[in-house]
């Protein structure tokens, strides 16, 4: 359900499953895109689209299949971990595209291309919340 500090669908894990089994409207991803500044050419390459396949579908009002929807929430779910620690779009979108020493110097956004690198850049995000310095 959309509110005003969180525009796309708050979904609890079960709920987020069931939509990325469903297909995921790209829709949702469009309406997190705007809410956190990715540009459509940042969103398609996060969750491994060609630009005008991803422009296709936002014109068709597509949904995302499994795999594409998996990788949007993850990104999805990222951005909402880091921003809450960050606590704006500015400080959370700096923070996602800065290379850390503690991920290989690799930025949050590059580890996040897959699961496990976006469990590790989790991981980093509960140590800063633990004020523990990586």
């Amino acid at each position: 359900m959309p509110n005003p500090t969180y525009p796309y669908p708050v979904r609890t894990d079960a709920e987020w499953a069931d939509a990325v089994e469903e297909g995921l409207p790209i829709k949702d991803l469009v309406v997190f895109g705007r809410a956190s500044g990715f540009t459509t050419e940042e969103l398609a390459k996060l969750v491994h689209i060609p630009a005008r396949t991803y422009a296709r579908r936002v014109a068709a009002k597509a949904r995302l299949d499994i795999p594409e929807g998996e990788r949007a929430v993850r990104i999805m779910r990222l951005y909402d971990l880091a921003k809450a620690l960050f606590g704006t779009h500015e400080n959370t979108r700096k923070w996602l595209n800065t290379e850390l020493p503690a991920l290989g110097w690799r930025t949050p956004l590059q580890m996040a291309r897959t699961e496990p690198g976006a469990r590790e850049v989790e991981n980093v995000i509960g140590a800063i919340e633990h004020g523990i310095y990586l």
